[in-house]
């Protein structure tokens, strides 16, 4: 809800809801979305998928600053399930997960539409390739 507040959304209960509404009005109500279209995507709100992983690796950052001041803390791995990174076993570093899920809504399928260029392109994805932070494998905290 607060996402949704901070684009303009104060009506939508979800983040995707408020996605799938902000891109139908930047896309037209009759247009097809493809590669060519004017359509600033870095306007949109983060889909749930991809808005989950993001909070789950803040709250886990900001319980460790909001507890800096005990000597003893007792706290999650990084890479446990829920804190929002992956564990890279071969170069001992972390990994962001940036989506649990598809990114474009099933509401949104009706205006989308792939070209041959399109499915036949390459797709460069670059999430998880970016590993952030370097842990300790033998940290037992």
């Amino acid at each position: 809800m607060f996402t949704c507040l901070m684009y303009g959304q104060s009506r939508e209960m979800s983040v995707d809801s408020a996605r799938v509404k902000l891109l139908r009005k930047m896309a037209g109500d009759s247009e097809k979305l493809t590669s060519k279209s004017k359509v600033d995507l870095g306007r949109l709100p983060p889909c749930y998928s991809a808005l989950k992983p993001h909070v789950q690796r803040v709250n886990h950052r900001v319980r460790l600053h909001k507890r800096a001041h005990q000597v003893i803390v007792e706290k999650p791995k990084p890479y446990e399930e829920g804190q929002g990174w992956l564990r890279n076993d071969s170069n001992n570093m972390l990994q962001l997960i940036w989506s649990c899920g598809g990114i474009l809504p099933t509401a949104l399928l009706d205006i989308q539409e792939t070209t041959a260029n399109e499915d036949n392109g390459d797709h460069n994805d670059a999430g998880g390739e970016d590993a952030d932070y370097v842990f300790d494998s033998n940290d037992n905290k």
